[in-house]
């Protein structure tokens, strides 16, 4: 190799030699020179190629031929896996565990016992609520109350009348027969007065005959008072205050008769006005209450099961006190999906929709579903602007195989068109709202035409009725190269 690089040595030096012969500035002038010749013939052969395309340059139309196929428009998104419902377990009172009848895991039944509190002070109030209760409703409260309404009768009755004869006084029959007995009444008691008066009694009654005519006397002088009264009463016209006081009282009866018998009808078993009062009506009620809390209290010591599921959490065991939650409840029966999307797919969620969902850790596998909510309007995921909502898978949690949590990617179908007659989005002319044309190619020349549009994708649109497969229809006008 160094004989090899000595002889490229001998091939350069004759050159140099040469060169450096040349004065300084005569080796200046022949390098620009050469640069310059360089740089025109570059341009030269540039200039000649432009000037070479823009001559083979025309416009041509581009056309696609119609064709038959599938078209799907979808939205794509990620979620999670839920149970279809999930149910917080817990007690409504505190109070110490004394059975637990499950674990996590375990799969439960609507209305199966899961756990019970220690019940035995919430029974003993429920007895003594009901004793109270029985003492209130006893054969002889019953009796009582029936009394109660038949005096309230008769003093319903005697308001009645009172009131009835201060209304009524100008009555001059019943004022004429209150005057007969007065004065029958005065003239018996003149009479026994002076068979008293003519048997001399002193101080002190000294024989039966002196006794029964005192007492024949008093029943007299009694009987006269009686007749003098209602005579006076009725001979005279009764003041306001006298109707006054006669209406409130005959009120007054009619309140207390209405009362002992709602009273007597809740005691019996009837039906009463929800506007009934009264005393003891209302200590009837609040003992009713009574016994209703008492047992609502007991009930509350056993915890069933409100939906049917497997129990995902447990935060309690035997002895225990607790209050409120203790275990949630998954129904895994039917899988669930919360998905969120980009705002823009709005108008491409809708509940009804198809979806099609997978997992990473499951390849190969897609399981179909329905959108089942769509919240009303868009919520913040990280700081962007997402729709959120909710699908129904066709399998259950279990069948799937996977945990409550995973990640789902999702593709929401808001339109599907099998075995289409599909052309290019671009060879789509809008002329109206909803009306569309295109141009199919007849004899080499675009034709106008009407066409009825169906799908329509980011590509393809799917053409109804118009067109044929094998059309030929233009796209737009490209710029070619010949």
């Amino acid at each position: 190799m160094s004989s090899k690089f000595s002889k490229s040595e001998e091939e350069i030096r004759p050159t140099r030699s040469l060169l450096s012969r040349w004065p300084k500035w005569v080796r200046w002038t022949a390098l620009a020179v050469v640069v310059v010749a360089i740089g025109a013939g570059s341009y030269a052969v540039i200039k000649a190629r432009q000037t070479k395309a823009a001559a083979s340059t025309q416009s041509t139309l581009q056309t696609a031929t119609v064709r038959q196929g599938n078209l799907t428009l979808q939205a794509s998104g990620t979620g999670y896996l839920e149970a279809v419902s999930e149910a917080e377990v817990g007690f409504d009172i505190s109070g110490k565990i004394t059975t637990l009848n499950v674990k996590v895991g375990d799969n439960v039944e609507v209305g199966q016992l899961l756990a019970q509190l220690d019940d035995s002070s919430k029974q003993s109030a429920l007895e003594d609520a009901k004793q109270a209760l029985r003492q209130l409703t006893s054969a002889e409260a019953i009796a009582n109350a029936k009394l109660a309404v038949t005096t309230a009768q008769a003093d319903l009755i005697n308001a009645q009348y009172a009131l009835n004869n201060q209304q009524y006084w100008k009555n001059d029959a019943l004022i004429q027969n209150y005057y007969a007995n007065y004065v029958i009444a005065k003239d018996k008691l003149d009479k026994v007065q002076a068979a008293y008066d003519n048997l001399n009694v002193g101080d002190y009654l000294n024989n039966p005959q002196e006794a029964q005519a005192y007492q024949t006397l008093y029943a007299a002088k009694q009987a006269f008072k009686t007749t003098e009264y209602y005579y006076s009463l009725y001979s005279q016209k009764p003041t306001q205050r006298q109707l006054d006081a006669a209406q409130a009282t005959l009120d007054l009866a009619k309140a207390k008769l209405t009362n002992a018998q709602n009273y007597l009808t809740a005691l019996t078993g009837g039906d009463v006005p929800d506007d009934a009062y009264g005393s003891s009506l209302d200590a009837l009620r609040q003992a009713k209450l009574a016994v209703q809390t008492a047992q609502e209290n007991l009930d509350a010591t056993k915890l069933y099961a409100p939906i049917s599921g497997t129990v995902m959490t447990l935060n309690a065991k035997v002895g225990q006190s607790v209050s409120g939650t203790i275990m949630t409840i998954d129904d895994l029966s039917q899988a669930t999906v919360q998905f969120y999307m980009d705002a823009s797919d709005w108008s491409n969620v809708k509940v009804g929709y198809e979806v099609a969902a997978s997992f990473d850790s499951l390849p190969g596998q897609t399981f179909s579903g329905k959108v089942t909510e769509v919240m009303p309007g868009l919520v913040s995921v990280q700081g962007s602007s997402m729709v959120e909502g909710l699908a129904r898978l066709d399998k259950s949690v279990e069948e799937i195989g996977l945990p409550v949590g995973v990640e789902v990617a999702i593709d929401v179908i808001s339109g599907q068109a099998t075995n289409a007659v599909l052309i290019p989005i671009e060879a789509l002319h809008e002329v109206s709202t909803g009306k569309y044309t295109v141009f199919v190619m007849e004899n080499g020349t675009p034709t106008l035409r009407s066409v009825e549009v169906g799908l329509q994708g980011e590509t393809f649109a799917e053409i109804k009725s118009g067109l044929e497969v094998g059309d030929v229809v233009t796209t737009g006008v490209v710029e070619t190269q010949k």
